[in-house]
């Protein structure tokens, strides 16, 4: 038993040990050559490389890096852009060799490569070590937890990707607005995506009777606004978007339930948010004009309608 014991000991203790330090250099490779290097080539060094690769066995946890290096002889035309593939041709050729000669996981091998001025054979390289990089996993990570949140956020944390679905929104907002025939309360309600593309409908009426005089008669109106707008936000770091669309604004007499004054036409303006839940919009209004007994509607040009309305978003954030 105590055997036994000693023996699962003995193997937990060879996944954490930190490898010894180990490296294998093979340098003067022939003047541009890089992956197609003879085998024959690397035999000098096979006892090193089975030494390495028996270290590998007895630290699980270890990796090797494998850098190809190539020197600044100049031996062909558009030396420059030869170079750097000799280099990892010779990194190749060597992480190839590891893997079919000496039966080392290639999940375990990084690949990389180096350039220099310098030329001679010391400059035309492979050579292969082991890294010792996981050995201190366990306090890293430690040190990854204790730091603040807004650290983390900052340094983990790229960029969130939403669904389509889970950029849409809904607005739901009462206010007031201003109209050709006075104020009205308004209700609105808009589907948003990123809330930075608002489409809204907006109604509104009075609770309050007006008086407008009609061949002696007093028809007791009040006013209502039907009509929809859309809204974009083309920085999203900037709480003002550009308006537009249409509206109808009528005065209705509660006698006959038909318009007195009628105003309807297109809209077009800027709104800013300046706090998460109200907006203020003002926009032109060019609208055609009708009043009750006129036969003929007048076009109003330069009118200007203000909204101010507080509101409430569900969903679709930034």
């Amino acid at each position: 038993m105590n055997k036994l014991i000693k023996i699962v000991a003995s193997f937990v203790a060879s996944l954490f040990v930190v490898a010894p330090a180990q490296e294998v250099v093979i340098t003067g490779f022939p003047l541009g050559i890089g992956s197609d290097v003879d085998p024959s080539f690397f035999e000098a060094c096979f006892p090193q490389l089975q030494a390495l690769s028996d270290t590998l066995r007895s630290h699980p946890l270890a990796r090797v890096i494998v850098t190809g290096g190539a020197d600044g002889a100049r031996y062909h035309q558009n030396h420059d852009s030869q170079n750097p593939g000799l280099a990892i041709g010779r990194a190749h050729a060597l992480r190839n060799l590891l893997v079919e000669e000496f039966n080392i996981d290639s999940s375990r091998i990084v690949v990389q490569s180096s350039n220099v001025k310098h030329k001679g054979d010391p400059y035309r390289y492979a050579s292969v070590r082991i890294t010792r990089e996981l050995a201190d996993l366990d306090a890293r990570l430690d040190t990854l937890a204790a730091r603040p949140p807004l650290e983390k956020q900052i340094t983990e944390v790229k960029e969130i990707y939403r669904t389509f679905p889970e950029n849409m929104g809904l607005q739901l907002g009462v206010g007031f607005s201003s109209s050709p025939f006075g104020g009205i309360p308004i209700l609105s309600g808009a589907i948003t995506w990123k809330r930075m593309i608002f489409i809204e409908g907006i109604v509104g009426h009075t609770f309050w009777n007006n008086s407008f005089g009609f061949d002696g008669s007093n028809l007791d109106t009040r006013r209502r606004m039907a009509g929809g707008l859309a809204s974009i936000y083309p920085l999203s770091n900037i709480p003002v978007g550009i308006t537009g669309g249409w509206l109808r604004i009528e005065e209705i007499s509660q006698r006959y339930n038909e318009y007195v004054k009628m105003s309807e036409g297109p809209v077009i303006g800027l709104r800013v948010t300046p706090f998460d839940f109200l907006s203020i919009t003002a926009v032109q209004n060019t609208a055609k004009h009708n009043i009750a007994g006129d036969i003929k509607s007048r076009l109003r040009n330069g009118q200007f309608l203000f909204f101010a309305s507080i509101h409430i978003v569900f969903g679709g954030g930034k």
